[in-house]
C-alpha cells in the first residue's frame, strides 16, 4: 500500500509539472505577436500536399488554399499522389485546369511558367518500401519545390484564409520551423470528446514549445525552411518509421542545430480535419502516432513520455483495485487531482483561445475514458503494427 502510494503520488507530481509547465508555455504562445509583412517581402511558399485514395477530400482541400490571401504570384502547391487507387490524380488533374491561369511568379522566368501554382507529382511504386510511405511522398514534393518555405497539410483538411500569411509571419532570423493548430470539427457528445482531447495534444504542443521543449506538432499544419530541411538529410535518421514526418523533424531541428521553433497561437492558422470516421480508424491512427514515443531523438523526452505513461497505468490500476482494497482512495483521490487540475489549467484556456470554450463541458465526463484510451493506445503503439491507407505497416 505505501508503495503503491509513493509511486502514484511521485508519478502523479511530475506529471503535474509537466502538464503545468506546458500551460505555462501555452500562454507565452499565445502573447506571441507577429508582424505584419508587406506582400513585396513575403517569402515564395510551396504548399506540399501528400495524398492517397482522397478523391472525396482533396479538391475542397485545393479550394481552400486557393481561397486563401496569400498573394497568388507568392505560392504554389504541389500534390503528391502517393500511389492512390480512386480518382484522386484525376481529380486533382481537373484542379490544375482550374487554377494554372495566373500571371507569371514574381522572380521567374517564362520557363518556369509551365509549373505554375498547381502541380501533381506521382510517385512510382517502390515494392521494398515497407513504411515511411508518407515521407517519401514529402521528400518527392519538396525536391521539386521552388519556395524558400515548405508548408504542409494533409490533403483531408481545410484551412483558413490566412493560413499561410499566419504562418510565415511567425518566421524571423532565428526560426527554421513554425508549427500550427489543428482542430477537429464539434457537433454531437462523441464529436465533442474527441475535439477536445485532439486540442488538447495541441495545446500539449504549443505549451511544450513555449517553454523550448518542443516535443508534439501536427504536419496537417507545419512550415519549415526549405534549406534547413535539405541540410539535414531531409528525413535521414528518422526514415525507418512510417510516422513522424511533423514531430520527429521538428525534434531534430530543435535538438540537433541552433535553430529556433515557434508555435503560431493564431486563430487565423487553425487548420480543420475530420475526426476519424470510425472505431477502428480512430484506434489505428492513435497507435500509429503512439508508436513514434520510444523513438523521439531526445533522451528526456523518451523519458517524459515514459514517465506520463506510467502515472496512467498506476492511476487504473489502482481504480481497478479500489473495490478490493477502499484504502486506496485517499491516495488515488489525491492522483486524480494531480492529473485534472494542470490538464484544466491547460485546457481552459486553449479551449478560450480557440473559441471553443463549450467543450469544457465533456472534461470531467471524459476522464474516465481518458484513462483506459492512453493506457491501450500507449501498449497498442509499442508492441504492434497498425494499418494507414490500406497499407499494413510493421511498426
Amino acid at each position: 500500500m505505501a508503495v503503491f502510494a509513493a509511486i502514484l503520488l511521485g508519478a502523479g507530481l511530475c506529471y503535474a509539472l509537466a502538464i503545468g509547465g506546458f500551460a505555462v508555455g501555452f500562454r507565452r504562445v499565445v502573447r506571441e505577436d507577429a508582424s505584419a509583412v508587406p506582400d513585396a517581402d513575403l517569402p515564395f511558399v510551396s504548399v506540399i500536399v501528400p495524398a492517397r485514395d482522397e478523391a472525396k477530400a482533396v479538391g475542397p482541400c485545393l479550394d481552400s488554399i486557393f481561397a486563401g490571401d496569400y498573394p497568388e504570384d507568392r505560392f504554389e502547391v504541389i500534390v503528391v499522389d502517393d500511389l492512390s487507387r480512386d480518382a484522386t490524380p484525376q481529380i486533382v488533374g481537373r484542379k490544375m485546369a482550374q487554377f494554372n491561369r495566373v500571371a507569371v511568379p514574381a522572380g521567374f522566368d517564362e520557363d518556369d511558367v509551365a509549373e505554375q501554382r498547381l502541380r501533381l507529382v506521382q510517385i512510382s511504386d517502390d515494392r521494398e518500401r515497407a513504411r515511411a510511405h508518407k515521407k517519401r511522398a514529402i521528400e518527392r514534393g519538396i525536391a521539386e519545390a521552388r519556395g524558400s518555405i515548405i508548408c504542409t497539410t494533409d490533403a483531408d483538411c481545410l484551412v483558413p484564409t490566412g493560413w499561410l500569411r499566419a504562418l510565415t509571419a511567425r518566421f524571423d532570423a532565428e526560426t527554421a520551423l513554425v508549427s500550427g493548430p489543428v482542430l477537429y470539427p464539434t457537433g454531437g457528445a462523441a464529436a465533442n470528446v474527441q475535439a477536445l482531447e485532439f486540442l488538447g495534444l495541441v495545446a500539449v504542443g504549443a505549451g511544450a514549445i513555449g517553454i523550448g521543449r518542443p516535443n508534439l506538432c501536427n504536419g496537417a499544419n507545419v512550415a519549415y525552411r526549405k534549406d534547413v530541411f535539405e541540410s539535414l538529410g531531409g528525413f535521414s535518421g528518422i526514415d525507418h518509421l512510417t510516422s513522424g514526418d511533423d514531430e520527429l523533424l521538428m525534434q531534430k531541428i530543435a535538438y540537433t542545430t541552433d535553430w529556433r521553433v515557434r508555435f503560431c497561437a493564431d486563430r487565423a492558422a487553425a487548420v480543420l480535419t475530420e475526426a476519424p470516421d470510425s472505431p477502428r480508424a480512430f484506434f489505428e491512427q492513435r497507435r500509429r502516432w503512439a508508436s513514434k514515443g520510444a523513438h523521439y531523438p531526445h533522451p528526456a523526452l523518451v523519458a517524459l513520455v515514459a514517465a506520463i505513461y506510467m502515472f496512467y497505468v498506476v492511476l487504473l490500476g489502482g481504480l481497478v483495485a479500489l473495490p478490493f482494497v477502499p484504502a486506496l482512495a485517499l491516495p488515488l483521490g489525491i492522483g486524480f487531482l494531480l492529473k485534472v487540475l494542470p490538464e484544466a489549467a491547460l485546457l481552459g484556456p486553449a479551449c478560450h483561445h480557440f473559441g471553443r470554450s463549450r467543450l469544457m463541458a465533456y472534461f470531467l465526463p471524459a476522464q474516465l475514458l481518458h484513462l483506459p484510451y492512453i493506457v491501450v493506445m500507449g501498449a497498442a503503439g509499442a508492441l504492434g503494427g497498425y494499418e494507414w491507407k490500406g497499407r499494413r505497416i510493421a511498426r
